[in-house]
């Protein structure tokens, strides 16, 4: 699947700016980045890094908590529109690809970096780890990675539970085009940092959280 057509195809077609990053609406975006405001114990005082940022809804909520955000995407389309409306003097959007963004920021520290919504699309296991052994040389010492709204492997069948939905996981299989990306498993990512030599932790998400039914977060620490 390549996930910058995609998801250029996705903004261009959009009704508006919640459907270009497949959110649902204000109420929950705000939710979300509160949560991982509160997660990651963000301060005023921080440095931080949103990789796959999209149009930067995530990121504009975020910014009031820190002292300054960077944001990073592959698809120019999504960082343009991030720009257009950005307000605030601490957010830095860029493009580029998360897989070298230590070579693209390099010279650069965060107190926290967060990937929302996004880590399903890094759909192979090395894939994966070449992510977060990414985002790990960026990270202060003391910092934190943290990984949101990760689809739940164990739970592919509480997502998929219609024939419609089962039919639709089987052709995206065949076509090698399924929107969804990969579910990921908690032993998956806790192999990744047992090779990278990090600290990861697995968190259920409370209910109160849009996708808490099938989806968790996974914090690591440096």
């Amino acid at each position: 699947m390549n996930w910058k057509t995609y998801w250029n195809r996705v903004a261009l077609q959009a009704a508006n700016i919640y459907e270009a990053v497949q959110r649902k609406d204000m109420a929950t975006t705000l939710l979300t980045a509160k949560h991982i405001v509160h997660s990651t114990t963000m301060a005023k005082e921080h440095k931080v890094l949103d990789l796959c940022c999209g149009n930067g809804l995530i990121t504009k909520r975020v910014a009031p908590y820190c002292t300054h955000i960077t944001g990073v995407d592959q698809s120019e389309i999504l960082i343009d529109a991030a720009q257009n409306n950005n307000l605030s003097s601490n957010i830095q959007y860029l493009v580029g690809d998360v897989l070298q963004v230590s070579e693209l920021l390099k010279g650069h520290l965060f107190d926290i970096i967060y990937i929302e919504f996004s880590f399903q699309y890094f759909d192979t296991y090395p894939m994966g780890k070449k992510l977060i052994a990414e985002a790990i040389q960026l990270l202060k010492p003391g910092g934190k990675l943290w990984i949101g709204d990760i689809p739940d492997k164990k739970k592919l069948f509480t997502y998929y539970n219609s024939f419609p939905k089962l039919f639709y996981l089987l052709a995206g299989k065949i076509r090698n085009k399924s929107p969804m990306g990969k579910f990921w498993s908690k032993r998956e990512l806790l192999k990744i940092c047992d090779k990278l030599h990090i600290k990861g932790s697995y968190l259920e998400q409370n209910s109160n959280l849009p996708y808490a039914w099938y989806r968790f977060d996974f914090l690591i620490e440096k």
